[in-house]
Protein backbone atom coordinates (compact mmCIF):
# COMPACT_ATOMS: atom_id res chain seq x y z
CA UNK A 1 0.00 0.00 0.00
CA UNK A 2 2.72 1.93 0.90
CA UNK A 3 4.46 1.73 -2.54
CA UNK A 4 1.37 2.47 -4.56
CA UNK A 5 0.76 5.93 -2.42
CA UNK A 6 4.02 6.77 -3.37
CA UNK A 7 3.45 5.98 -7.17
CA UNK A 8 0.41 7.66 -7.03
CA UNK A 9 0.37 10.40 -9.87
CA UNK A 10 -0.13 14.22 -8.54
CA UNK A 11 -2.63 17.03 -9.23
CA UNK A 12 -2.02 20.02 -9.96
CA UNK A 13 -4.74 22.55 -10.82
CA UNK A 14 -5.80 24.83 -13.57
CA UNK A 15 -7.29 27.87 -12.52
CA UNK A 16 -10.03 28.20 -14.80
CA UNK A 17 -12.41 28.30 -11.86
CA UNK A 18 -10.96 31.66 -11.01
CA UNK A 19 -10.99 33.86 -14.02
CA UNK A 20 -13.58 35.68 -12.89
CA UNK A 21 -13.05 36.44 -9.34
CA UNK A 22 -9.57 35.78 -8.11
CA UNK A 23 -6.17 37.71 -9.16
CA UNK A 24 -3.80 34.94 -10.59
CA UNK A 25 -1.08 35.67 -7.62
CA UNK A 26 -3.72 35.49 -4.69
CA UNK A 27 -5.45 32.15 -6.77
CA UNK A 28 -2.01 30.36 -6.26
CA UNK A 29 -0.96 31.22 -2.86
CA UNK A 30 -4.06 30.09 -1.35
CA UNK A 31 -3.99 26.73 -3.40
CA UNK A 32 -0.35 26.66 -2.22
CA UNK A 33 -1.76 26.16 1.42
CA UNK A 34 -3.87 23.87 0.34
CA UNK A 35 -1.00 21.96 -0.77
CA UNK A 36 -1.21 22.11 -4.50
CA UNK A 37 2.05 22.89 -5.48
CA UNK A 38 1.93 23.41 -9.73
CA UNK A 39 -0.56 25.26 -11.66
CA UNK A 40 -2.11 26.17 -15.29
CA UNK A 41 -2.91 29.81 -15.55
CA UNK A 42 -5.09 31.14 -17.65
CA UNK A 43 -5.09 33.84 -19.32
CA UNK A 44 -7.67 35.60 -18.24
CA UNK A 45 -8.37 39.36 -16.74
CA UNK A 46 -8.90 40.32 -14.38
CA UNK A 47 -7.46 36.61 -13.32
CA UNK A 48 -4.30 37.05 -15.13
CA UNK A 49 -3.92 39.93 -17.60
CA UNK A 50 -1.50 40.27 -20.91
CA UNK A 51 -1.32 43.63 -22.13
CA UNK A 52 -1.64 44.97 -18.54
CA UNK A 53 0.91 43.18 -17.30
CA UNK A 54 4.57 44.47 -17.54
CA UNK A 55 8.03 42.38 -16.86
CA UNK A 56 8.33 43.92 -13.63
CA UNK A 57 5.07 42.15 -12.27
CA UNK A 58 5.93 39.04 -14.26
CA UNK A 59 9.13 38.79 -12.70
CA UNK A 60 7.58 39.44 -9.11
CA UNK A 61 4.93 36.68 -9.52
CA UNK A 62 7.76 34.01 -10.49
CA UNK A 63 9.61 34.93 -7.73
CA UNK A 64 7.21 34.95 -5.10
CA UNK A 65 6.20 31.90 -6.18
CA UNK A 66 9.83 30.60 -6.60
CA UNK A 67 10.03 31.66 -3.11
CA UNK A 68 6.59 29.32 -1.77
CA UNK A 69 7.85 26.39 -3.68
CA UNK A 70 4.95 26.79 -6.54
CA UNK A 71 5.37 26.78 -10.14
CA UNK A 72 3.48 27.86 -13.42
CA UNK A 73 3.54 24.50 -15.77
CA UNK A 74 1.48 25.88 -18.29
CA UNK A 75 -0.49 28.43 -20.08
CA UNK A 76 -4.31 28.50 -20.81
CA UNK A 77 -5.60 30.80 -23.26
CA UNK A 78 -9.74 31.29 -23.32
CA UNK A 79 -10.98 30.00 -26.99
CA UNK A 80 -13.52 32.37 -27.21
CA UNK A 81 -10.38 34.66 -28.04
CA UNK A 82 -8.89 34.12 -30.65
CA UNK A 83 -9.21 31.18 -33.71
CA UNK A 84 -6.04 29.74 -35.23
CA UNK A 85 -7.57 28.03 -38.07
CA UNK A 86 -10.21 30.72 -39.24
CA UNK A 87 -10.87 31.15 -42.82
CA UNK A 88 -10.43 34.84 -42.44
CA UNK A 89 -6.18 36.15 -42.74
CA UNK A 90 -7.27 39.30 -40.36
CA UNK A 91 -8.09 36.14 -37.44
CA UNK A 92 -5.49 34.62 -37.91
CA UNK A 93 -3.18 36.93 -37.95
CA UNK A 94 -4.78 38.36 -35.00
CA UNK A 95 -4.91 34.91 -33.48
CA UNK A 96 -0.72 34.31 -33.88
CA UNK A 97 -0.14 37.70 -32.45
CA UNK A 98 -1.78 36.58 -29.35
CA UNK A 99 -0.07 33.96 -29.10
CA UNK A 100 3.20 34.85 -29.94
CA UNK A 101 2.46 37.53 -26.55
CA UNK A 102 1.36 34.20 -24.58
CA UNK A 103 4.38 32.50 -25.62
CA UNK A 104 6.28 35.46 -24.33
CA UNK A 105 4.43 35.39 -20.91
CA UNK A 106 4.81 31.88 -20.23
CA UNK A 107 8.37 31.95 -20.64
CA UNK A 108 8.63 34.51 -18.45
CA UNK A 109 6.65 32.90 -15.54
CA UNK A 110 8.77 29.91 -16.32
CA UNK A 111 6.70 27.32 -17.57
CA UNK A 112 7.38 25.04 -20.25
CA UNK A 113 3.78 24.71 -22.42
CA UNK A 114 0.93 26.79 -23.37
CA UNK A 115 -2.25 25.34 -24.20
CA UNK A 116 -3.28 25.80 -27.89
CA UNK A 117 -6.84 25.06 -29.17
CA UNK A 118 -6.53 24.11 -32.69
CA UNK A 119 -9.35 26.55 -34.02
CA UNK A 120 -13.47 27.05 -33.56
CA UNK A 121 -15.28 25.32 -36.45
CA UNK A 122 -19.13 25.91 -36.92
CA UNK A 123 -21.15 22.81 -35.64
CA UNK A 124 -23.48 23.99 -38.04
CA UNK A 125 -21.40 24.20 -40.93
CA UNK A 126 -17.60 23.50 -40.55
CA UNK A 127 -15.58 23.40 -43.37
CA UNK A 128 -13.85 20.30 -44.73
CA UNK A 129 -11.01 18.95 -42.74
CA UNK A 130 -8.23 20.06 -45.07
CA UNK A 131 -9.42 23.87 -45.17
CA UNK A 132 -9.38 23.58 -41.58
CA UNK A 133 -5.83 21.72 -41.54
CA UNK A 134 -4.19 24.15 -43.89
CA UNK A 135 -4.94 27.10 -42.33
CA UNK A 136 -4.51 26.03 -39.00
CA UNK A 137 -0.44 25.03 -40.39
CA UNK A 138 0.05 27.93 -41.24
CA UNK A 139 -0.70 29.77 -38.23
CA UNK A 140 1.00 26.92 -36.50
CA UNK A 141 4.53 27.44 -38.48
CA UNK A 142 4.84 30.65 -37.41
CA UNK A 143 4.22 29.56 -33.46
CA UNK A 144 6.34 26.68 -33.46
CA UNK A 145 9.44 29.18 -34.62
CA UNK A 146 8.78 31.52 -31.44
CA UNK A 147 7.89 28.74 -29.09
CA UNK A 148 11.14 27.08 -30.15
CA UNK A 149 13.04 30.31 -29.35
CA UNK A 150 11.66 30.77 -26.32
CA UNK A 151 11.92 27.31 -25.05
CA UNK A 152 8.21 26.89 -24.52
CA UNK A 153 6.16 23.47 -25.73
CA UNK A 154 2.95 24.40 -27.47
CA UNK A 155 0.17 21.22 -26.88
CA UNK A 156 -2.86 21.40 -28.81
CA UNK A 157 -5.88 20.24 -26.85
CA UNK A 158 -8.90 17.82 -27.69
CA UNK A 159 -11.78 20.36 -27.82
CA UNK A 160 -15.12 19.03 -29.29
CA UNK A 161 -15.72 22.24 -31.53
CA UNK A 162 -12.18 22.48 -32.86
CA UNK A 163 -10.09 21.42 -35.98
CA UNK A 164 -8.97 18.01 -34.29
CA UNK A 165 -11.54 17.34 -31.68
CA UNK A 166 -10.73 13.78 -31.56
CA UNK A 167 -7.31 11.22 -30.79
CA UNK A 168 -6.85 10.13 -34.14
CA UNK A 169 -6.97 13.81 -35.69
CA UNK A 170 -5.25 14.97 -33.29
CA UNK A 171 -2.38 12.81 -33.07
CA UNK A 172 -1.58 12.49 -36.80
CA UNK A 173 -1.84 16.25 -37.24
CA UNK A 174 1.00 17.12 -34.60
CA UNK A 175 2.85 13.78 -35.61
CA UNK A 176 2.91 15.21 -39.23
CA UNK A 177 5.51 17.94 -37.73
CA UNK A 178 7.48 15.68 -35.69
CA UNK A 179 8.48 18.77 -33.53
CA UNK A 180 9.50 18.35 -30.47
CA UNK A 181 8.26 21.64 -29.52
CA UNK A 182 5.04 20.24 -30.45
CA UNK A 183 2.70 17.88 -28.27
CA UNK A 184 -0.99 17.05 -27.06
CA UNK A 185 -2.90 18.13 -23.87
CA UNK A 186 -5.16 15.25 -23.44
CA UNK A 187 -9.09 16.74 -21.55
CA UNK A 188 -10.72 13.53 -20.65
CA UNK A 189 -14.27 15.25 -20.29
CA UNK A 190 -13.72 16.42 -24.14
CA UNK A 191 -13.08 13.44 -25.02
CA UNK A 192 -16.24 11.37 -23.04
CA UNK A 193 -18.62 14.12 -24.03
CA UNK A 194 -17.57 13.21 -27.97
CA UNK A 195 -17.99 9.66 -27.42
CA UNK A 196 -14.34 8.59 -27.30
CA UNK A 197 -13.15 6.40 -24.62
CA UNK A 198 -10.64 8.72 -22.45
CA UNK A 199 -8.41 5.56 -22.33
CA UNK A 200 -8.75 4.50 -25.99
CA UNK A 201 -7.57 7.96 -26.48
CA UNK A 202 -4.36 8.15 -24.44
CA UNK A 203 -3.16 4.99 -25.66
CA UNK A 204 -3.63 6.54 -29.26
CA UNK A 205 -1.71 9.47 -28.83
CA UNK A 206 1.13 8.07 -26.28
CA UNK A 207 4.64 9.80 -26.09
CA UNK A 208 2.84 13.22 -27.25
CA UNK A 209 0.69 13.85 -24.86
CA UNK A 210 2.40 16.28 -22.12
CA UNK A 211 -0.57 17.60 -20.38
CA UNK A 212 -4.14 16.30 -19.17
CA UNK A 213 -7.04 18.05 -18.25
CA UNK A 214 -9.46 16.03 -15.62
CA UNK A 215 -13.11 17.02 -14.63
CA UNK A 216 -16.45 15.37 -14.74
CA UNK A 217 -18.93 15.71 -17.45
CA UNK A 218 -21.88 13.28 -19.13
CA UNK A 219 -22.22 12.43 -22.91
CA UNK A 220 -25.31 14.95 -23.07
CA UNK A 221 -24.23 17.58 -21.37
CA UNK A 222 -20.28 18.92 -21.83
CA UNK A 223 -19.32 20.42 -18.57
CA UNK A 224 -16.04 20.33 -16.27
CA UNK A 225 -17.90 19.38 -13.37
CA UNK A 226 -16.02 18.05 -10.00
CA UNK A 227 -15.57 14.78 -10.29
CA UNK A 228 -18.92 12.37 -9.02
CA UNK A 229 -21.03 14.89 -10.60
CA UNK A 230 -20.70 13.05 -13.96
CA UNK A 231 -19.63 9.60 -15.90
CA UNK A 232 -15.92 9.62 -17.11
CA UNK A 233 -14.10 6.68 -16.31
CA UNK A 234 -11.14 7.71 -14.26
CA UNK A 235 -10.04 4.47 -13.34
CA UNK A 236 -9.88 4.06 -17.10
CA UNK A 237 -7.90 7.15 -17.58
CA UNK A 238 -5.34 6.64 -14.77
CA UNK A 239 -4.65 2.78 -16.25
CA UNK A 240 -3.88 4.53 -19.45
CA UNK A 241 -1.27 7.07 -18.62
CA UNK A 242 0.45 4.15 -16.51
CA UNK A 243 0.79 2.73 -20.18
CA UNK A 244 1.82 5.12 -21.93
CA UNK A 245 4.20 5.58 -18.77
CA UNK A 246 3.01 9.55 -18.92
CA UNK A 247 5.72 11.91 -17.02
CA UNK A 248 3.84 14.96 -17.93
CA UNK A 249 1.32 17.35 -15.66
CA UNK A 250 -2.69 15.93 -14.80
CA UNK A 251 -4.44 19.47 -13.83
CA UNK A 252 -7.80 19.72 -12.13
CA UNK A 253 -9.63 22.06 -14.65
CA UNK A 254 -12.78 22.27 -12.76
CA UNK A 255 -15.37 25.17 -12.69
CA UNK A 256 -17.88 25.93 -10.42
CA UNK A 257 -19.31 28.65 -8.40
CA UNK A 258 -17.08 27.91 -5.43
CA UNK A 259 -14.09 26.54 -6.90
CA UNK A 260 -11.86 25.78 -3.91
CA UNK A 261 -14.25 23.58 -2.58
CA UNK A 262 -14.73 21.40 -5.52
CA UNK A 263 -11.30 21.13 -6.49
CA UNK A 264 -10.50 19.48 -3.28
CA UNK A 265 -13.50 17.19 -3.34
CA UNK A 266 -12.39 15.90 -6.80
CA UNK A 267 -9.43 15.85 -5.68
CA UNK A 268 -9.83 13.15 -2.66
CA UNK A 269 -12.07 11.35 -5.31
CA UNK A 270 -9.60 10.95 -7.87
CA UNK A 271 -7.28 9.45 -4.97
CA UNK A 272 -9.41 5.85 -5.29
CA UNK A 273 -8.59 5.76 -8.93
CA UNK A 274 -4.60 6.03 -7.58
CA UNK A 275 -4.28 9.67 -8.33
CA UNK A 276 -1.69 11.10 -4.89
CA UNK A 277 -3.83 12.91 -2.33
CA UNK A 278 -2.27 16.94 -2.27
CA UNK A 279 0.58 17.00 -0.20
CA UNK A 280 -0.41 19.47 2.54
CA UNK A 281 1.38 22.77 2.98
CA UNK A 282 3.65 22.99 5.95
CA UNK A 283 3.57 25.76 8.68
Amino acid sequence: MATARQNARPLGVNTYGYIWSTPAEQCVLRLGELGYREFELVLNPPHLALDEFPSGARAKLRNTMEATGLSVRSLNVPSLDHNLASPMSRMRRYSIDLFVDAIDLAADLGATDVIVVPGRMSPLFAPQPAQREAWMRESLDVLLLHAELRGVTLVLENVPFASFPDAHTLGAFVRSYGSDSLGVCYDAANAHFIGEAPGDGLRALGELVRVVHLSDTRRDAWRHDEVGLGDVPFAQVHDALNDIHFEGACMLEIIAAAPEGAIRRSHHALTAFGFAPAVEATA
